[in-house]
């Protein structure tokens, strides 16, 4: 009797659309950010969800790291590495994965999806390794986070219904394990 192990495999397209994705992320975060101390306010969360979305929590979230990684010792900034952030890079899909992955992907489902990552990645955890990296006040900049966050929210969510609603990209994605709601 064979012993038969249940794995999943990826074929090369899987590879090359994660790869892809992933430096995506990396130059939208490096490059085409606009980035303080303390804010960051750019598009690197269309490939993080679009990762979600097509393979899931679990390979969103080494996608995510990975570009954190990767975009950091390729491009730095002159900031502090931490790998706080690089934990927050991983959940942030971790939590969109949960909410949209296999799911029907409606305005109601993308903006819960949204809120959850702002609330819990965005201002939590983002706030969290600041505070612990340049041991500023978490009360003196959490107004000013707070601020951008409830500015982006609106935009990612309707940028991102925007692309799970256009045609093109719902053709380049046939063949995923999507919901599409018309």
């Amino acid at each position: 009797m064979e012993n038969k192990k249940s794995v999943s495999m990826f074929m090369a397209r899987d590879i090359a659309v994660i790869g892809l994705m992933i430096a995506l992320k990396v130059v939208l975060t490096r490059f085409l950010a606009v980035e303080t101390q303390f804010v960051r306010v750019g598009f690197s969360f269309i490939p993080t969800i679009l990762l979600a979305i097509m393979y899931g929590p679990w390979v969103g979230a080494f996608s995510g790291a990975l570009a954190d990684v990767a975009g950091f010792f390729l491009f730095p900034k002159g900031f502090a590495f931490s790998p706080g952030f690089t934990i927050s890079a991983a959940v942030a899909p971790i939590i969109y994965g949960m909410i949209l992955y296999r799911k029907p992907l409606t305005l109601k489902r993308i903006m819960m999806a949204c809120l959850a990552v702002t609330v819990i990645v965005n201002v939590g955890m983002n706030s969290l390794w600041l505070r612990i990296l340049y041991d500023q006040a978490f009360w003196g900049m959490l107004p000013i986070r707070l601020a951008q966050n409830i500015i982006t929210l609106p935009i990612e969510v309707g940028i991102m219904y925007w692309v799970m609603k256009n045609a093109s990209i719902r053709r380049a994605m046939k063949g995923y394990p999507i919901h599409w709601i018309n």
